[in-house]
């Protein structure tokens, strides 16, 4: 589909929806009714709109690819992104597309982030470039740099950003088979790039392995801001936050998330607590494959994760192998760090992410955590004060 035709299209579904429903089938008649398939593409809006509660409100994916077909990306590959040149697509979403790009004149790469049709809505671009101002306010060596911004001659915006040629951490520390004291200061990093994004006022909001990169080298490097939100902008009635529910990750997500409530750095902690549950325990607390976030929020409100201790020796015990041997002291003090930061009571006081740290950095200096969770407390007590024994460097 050309852009004047997209253009059409998109300019007559705005009316059509502006209309009241019963009045909708006769305007597509009468304005496209001699283009039998504009009309079939008209009606295919109108009625996944009707689905979904605002096509305009959706990614990328489901409001231009679902229904009139993916553009021409020949053709995108072709325009010019400042000294960019793009090479191949890497990944797309709801936030944009993005792909790895290269810069002749200093030899280096880029990861080029578009939103192909940001005509479609206006909310929709106001997010990536909110996304874009969060970046160039963010400096920290874990997190992924913004290099350039600008917007094609047809309206298209875009930016440049560090390329990272990385593994997702948890696939990182499997091929590598890292040991606990690797995982850590790998998790010890990450939350040094959370950290700086909460002292400049950003929850990142999708916290998950796959956005958190580690290189060749080791160097790990926190990605994609899509749904981040300023501190000041979180308390938003939940008509205007539906974007970051559908686009967020049920398993890594807060309670808080799942149910659309508020958010704080508070969110951003419990998800660095799963994250790190699945480092130590090689899988995660709950099994939400294919749960709503609704169903997601009702199944964590149930039931309480296993410890992560437990965990991993019952996942060992399946494969047959040892992966990480650990003495009864050092499970237990790994389990209380872990749950303290998942705890989802919301009378209890909320941590924030530098404690999260200093426990890692007690815990690796040979200390007990300081902190325990309500509803695991007393079940490790007996534990957290034993010698560690038998952690493997």
């Amino acid at each position: 589909m050309n852009r004047a035709r997209w253009d059409l299209l998109q300019s007559l579904f705005h009316e059509a929806v502006a209309l009241p429903p019963e009045a909708r089938a006769a305007f597509v008649e009468r304005v496209a009714g001699s283009d039998p398939e504009l009309v079939a593409d008209l009606a295919g809006m109108l009625a996944q709109d009707a689905r979904d509660g605002s096509l305009l409100d959706q990614g990328l994916g489901a409001a231009a690819h679902a229904t009139v077909g993916r553009l021409d990306e020949a053709t995108l590959v072709r325009q010019v992104f400042g000294p960019y040149r793009l090479i191949r697509i890497l990944g797309e979403g709801g936030m944009g597309v993005v792909y790895l790009a290269d810069r002749a004149d200093l030899g280096s790469q880029a990861a080029i982030k578009i939103l192909p049709d940001a005509w479609l809505s206006p909310a929709r671009r106001d997010r990536f470039r909110a996304e874009q101002r969060t970046l160039a306010q963010l400096n920290d060596p874990g997190i992924a740099r913004l290099y350039d911004a600008d917007t094609l001659p047809d309206g298209t915006p875009w930016f440049a950003m560090e390329y990272v040629d990385g593994l997702p951490l948890t696939e990182y520390c499997r091929q590598r088979r890292c040991g606990i004291p690797e995982r850590l200061r790998l998790f010890r990093t990450v939350c040094e790039a959370v950290q700086h994004a909460h002292q400049h006022a950003v929850i990142h909001r999708d916290l998950k392995p796959s956005n958190i990169l580690v290189r060749a080298d080791g160097v790990v490097k926190l990605l994609d801001f899509g749904i981040a939100k300023q501190l000041e902008s979180v308390d938003l009635p939940a008509d205007q936050t539906r974007t970051g529910l559908r686009a967020l990750t049920p398993a890594y997500a807060s309670p808080e998330q799942l149910r659309g409530e508020r958010v704080g750095v508070h969110s951003d902690v419990y998800s660095l607590g799963v994250v790190l549950y699945e480092l130590l325990a090689l899988g995660l607390p709950y099994d939400l494959l294919g749960r709503t976030p609704e169903e997601a929020a009702a199944l964590l409100a149930e039931r309480e994760p296993t410890r992560p201790s437990v965990a991993a020796r019952a996942r060992q015990a399946e494969a047959g192998e040892l992966w990480q041997p650990l003495g009864s002291g050092a499970g237990a003090d790994l389990d209380v760090l872990c749950l303290t930061a998942m705890h989802r009571d919301p009378a209890r006081p909320h941590r924030p992410v530098d404690a999260l740290s200093r426990e890692i950095d007690r815990y690796r200096a040979g200390g007990p955590p300081e902190g325990r969770p309500d509803t695991v407390g007393d079940r490790l007590g007996e534990f957290a004060q034993r010698p560690r024994t038998g952690l493997l460097d």
